[in-house]
């Protein structure tokens, strides 16, 4: 089940062998927002309680606010990166990993308004033995 895989960016503390890499983009432009709208669907319950938690969506503030912007699109950044998340341990599980480590991001900002975003999300999926 993928809600157990452990995912982080650092290593951790137990033997495993390295099953091979795992990897999921997405954006808010083009064909990637399309995947990004059906994503939010599918995990809408999980969704809704971090932002009853204030973890995500209105109750945060976005990038925009915090370097005093306009900023349309990094509202639904926080929402990505928690599906990205969730899609990297799907993958992961599909593989029989019990955890994904060295998980990176590469973020690329739209630089004409900061409207757009294009986030890669990656990490090696492990098995404990």
């Amino acid at each position: 089940m993928s809600k157990n895989i452990l995912v982080t960016t650092a290593d951790v503390h137990k033997p495993y062998e390295i099953i091979g890499p795992v990897y999921f983009q997405v954006s808010n432009k083009g064909v990637f927002s399309s995947q990004l709208g059906k994503l939010k669907k599918q995990y809408e319950e999980e969704l809704k309680t971090l932002k009853a938690a204030g973890q995500t969506g209105e109750k945060r503030n976005d990038w925009g606010a915090l370097y005093g912007e306009f900023s349309v699109g990094q509202n639904d950044f926080d929402t990505a990166f928690f599906v990205a998340v969730e899609e990297i341990k799907k993958r992961a599980a599909l593989l029989g990993a019990d955890a994904v480590v060295g998980m990176s991001q590469d973020i690329d900002l739209d630089t004409q308004g900061f409207t757009y975003f294009y986030l890669q999300m990656c990490g090696t999926a492990v098995r404990f033995v």
